[in-house]
């Protein structure tokens, strides 16, 4: 499995801090992502943690201030790191994360 958001690969914008993020949180594992690496896209990723949670965030980002949330309001990379951490949802382990998963997903299909 490519670890994009460790390993390097993915260069969209705010993914340097998405990796400190999940470094300071001991990621262990990529059980899911999907992302657009472009000039404007939608990061979705769920995370094995070392301790057994699941950490799980999705955000949008733009190129410029009229369509990216944290350029429009001057956030510095802490404060978007912070916001990472706070908006993103934590399963306390990987079985609650699979049966929302499964679930979640299957709605999305239908």
């Amino acid at each position: 499995m490519r670890y994009y958001f460790t390993g390097g690969e993915f260069s969209g914008r705010y993914s340097e801090i998405l990796r400190k993020v999940l470094g300071s949180l001991s990621a262990k594992e990529v059980l899911y992502e999907s992302f657009e690496d472009n000039y404007q896209g939608d990061v979705d990723v769920d995370v094995l943690l070392e301790d057994g949670r699941v950490f799980s965030y999705r955000y949008s980002y733009g190129s410029c201030s009229g369509c990216d949330t944290w350029e429009a309001d001057g956030l510095s990379d802490d404060k978007i790191a912070e916001s990472m951490t706070r908006e993103a949802t934590f399963f306390d382990n990987e079985e609650r994360y699979k049966a929302w998963a499964k679930k979640t997903r299957k709605q999305r299909r239908e």
